[in-house]
């Protein structure tokens, strides 16, 4: 299912900031899914970037020889990815209903199965992306991916702000109606020649219980390990990320 061009959600300016401050996890979720790839002989084929961003770990990627497909619904993040990643196929879709390839290993890094601003992202759409990314690897195929926990909204600080000499960020954590729903609230200022332009966001994740989670994919058939740091880069507080492998069923006869 395609997603209409311009949507309000890590538009352009946004997308920017986000490239340029924000690139650390992303770079080291890379360094992480190519050491584990190499570690289990999975030395080419297919990875597709659920939520590719920027094209930060399609980039390191395709260096090492793989191929990638990435998908996400910003308009702006895609224009970045295919620029740094012409090598790549970019889809700008919905990462809860869009076909995915058969792979040897899918990723979702950066809180992607929290967002809410995605319509498609209902009460059912976590196990319905699960069952497809586990159809859609090869066994022993690997699947890495992090998630914003409750501790998100607890453990972070209400406000915060960002800085460089080109843009800063100010972002306000908000409890919503919902227990488990953050509301972020982000008030950007991008420096165009002597004056700041304002650009303003608001996004609403919805919080993933972590022990729930598990016991999803391990019913699934993934045996998986739990951690808090991509190699040495921590996970943004509150976040949980899974490396979890699709176990090999033998062939009778």
């Amino acid at each position: 299912m395609s997603i209409k061009a311009g949507t309000d959600y890590y538009g352009h300016a946004l997308s920017h900031i986000h490239d340029t401050g924000f690139a650390g996890v992303a770079e080291a979720a890379a360094d992480m899914l190519i050491s584990t790839l190499k570690a289990s002989g999975l030395t080419r084929g297919r990875v597709t970037d659920l939520g590719c961003g920027s094209g930060i770990l399609a980039r390191k990627l395709l260096d090492q020889g793989y191929a990638v497909e990435g998908i996400d619904q910003s308009v702006a993040m895609l224009a970045l990815a295919q620029s740094r990643a012409p090598e790549a196929v970019f889809r700008c879709e919905t990462l809860f209903e869009c076909e995915i390839p058969p792979s040897i290993a899918v990723c979702a890094v950066g809180e992607c199965f929290n967002y809410l601003f995605d319509r498609n992202n209902d009460d059912a759409a976590l196990d319905r992306i699960l069952h497809r990314v586990y159809q859609s690897l090869e066994g022993g195929g690997i699947f890495l991916f992090d998630i914003a926990t409750p501790d998100r909204i607890v453990k972070t600080p209400p406000k915060n702000f960002f800085q460089t000499q080109n843009w800063t960020t100010l972002v306000e954590n908000r409890h919503s109606d919902t227990p488990l729903v953050m509301t972020r609230k982000i008030s950007s200022f991008i420096k165009d020649g002597e004056y700041y332009e304002r650009v303003d966001e608001t996004h609403h994740l919805r919080l993933i219980d972590p022990d729930t989670l598990a016991h999803s994919i391990n019913t699934l058939g993934f045996e998986f390990e739990m951690f808090d740091c991509y190699g040495p880069t921590p996970l943004p507080t509150g976040c949980i990320g899974f490396c979890a492998y699709k176990r090999n069923i033998p062939k009778l006869g």
